[in-house]
């Protein structure tokens, strides 16, 4: 019964994507494939900051094109992350156009949503009314039901954790104690598993602070403590930098970090350029993880020079048994 209240919305939001898809074209791209499929455990894509905007005309062949591309994985993807500001004010029909172009191209995928500072309304507009429309969406199209903007999921055995600021709605990403405390007690579960465990969150490290909107370094601390004894990366996006090996794939405060670039980038002018369309494509191996960069608008992968690809391999420390 709870899923059919949803069918409305879901009908409207898969109309207008139809409707986006005639005007700004349906190419897709060429098929692609992760490095080493045979052995490759799990693989799983990054979309962050695509900022859909309802008079942002730009954005809307950027995320049409590239999302497309996403589902030309010829080993398919085990699970996609949207790392936050799906969209670029919270509002209602932004929502309905983000979330009707993924269920159009990406119905069949493993979806976990990050909740962004402009997913939130960006400092404008009831913060509490925004917040229940996220919710909202994201029960109605991800099947996730969820009363805090953090959570985790297992998949393959391996946890995917998303955390969520929860009183700072614009540039504050304030954590509360109860949610740090869930984090410690839930990478202790994620230490069972054996797999590297992967923690997500809209606002990189740095930007952590606690609910007197006082800089914190706990969140990195329970990371770290975690890394003494255990494989972990930290996944973030908010700050649209551009895929560079150095820059998007570093060794960081004593733990890997994955920076994610902005998928629907645009210049000064606010059109299309080189870099409209990055994202992540990361591969898990009994011994490594591999990240790679990819443009999914110009559907091929990205080089931080002629022969340099922008990719980077994490060891494990310790290499996955089953």
């Amino acid at each position: 019964m709870s899923r059919i209240k949803y069918i409305p919305l879901r009908a409207m939001a898969l109309i207008v994507a139809v409707v986006v898809v005639l005007i700004f074209g349906k190419t897709g791209g060429a098929e692609f494939d992760i490095k080493d499929p045979e052995n490759c455990k799990l693989n799983f894509t990054i979309l962050s900051d695509v900022h859909v905007e309802t008079n942002n005309w730009p954005r809307y062949p950027a995320f049409t094109q590239g999302i497309q591309n996403v589902n030309k994985n010829k080993s398919g993807n085990d699970l996609i992350l949207l790392l936050g500001d799906e969209v670029m004010c919270g509002q209602y029909f932004e929502n309905v156009i983000f979330h009707g172009l993924t269920s159009l191209f990406l119905r069949n995928e493993t979806i976990l949503p990050v909740l962004g500072n402009h997913d939130a309304g960006n400092g404008e507009g009831d913060p509490a009314k925004i917040m229940k429309r996220w919710y909202r969406f994201t029960d109605a199209f991800y099947d996730i039901q969820l009363e805090n903007p953090y959570y985790y999921k297992v998949i393959d055995g391996y946890y995917f954790i998303i955390l969520g600021f929860e009183t700072g709605v614009t540039d504050d990403c304030i954590y509360t104690e109860t949610q740090l405390d869930w984090l410690e007690d839930t990478l202790a579960l994620a230490a069972e598993s054996g797999k590297p465990a992967f923690v997500m969150a809209h606002f990189p490290l740095h930007w952590s602070k606690d609910e007197n909107h006082q800089t914190t370094w706990r969140p990195l601390q329970i990371l770290q403590n975690y890394y003494r004894e255990h494989d972990l990366i930290f996944i973030c996006g908010h700050h649209h930098t551009p895929l560079q090996m150095d820059q998007s794939f570093r060794f960081q405060n004593g733990i890997p970090q994955i920076y994610s670039p902005s998928l629907s980038q645009l210049d000064n002018e606010g059109q299309m350029n080189e870099k409209t369309g990055e994202g992540i494509i990361v591969e898990v191996y009994e011994d490594s993880v591999v990240v790679r960069g990819r443009n999914f608008v110009k559907s091929e992968w990205v080089f931080d020079d002629e022969e340099t690809p922008c990719e980077r391999t994490y060891t494990l420390r310790f290499p996955i048994t089953d």
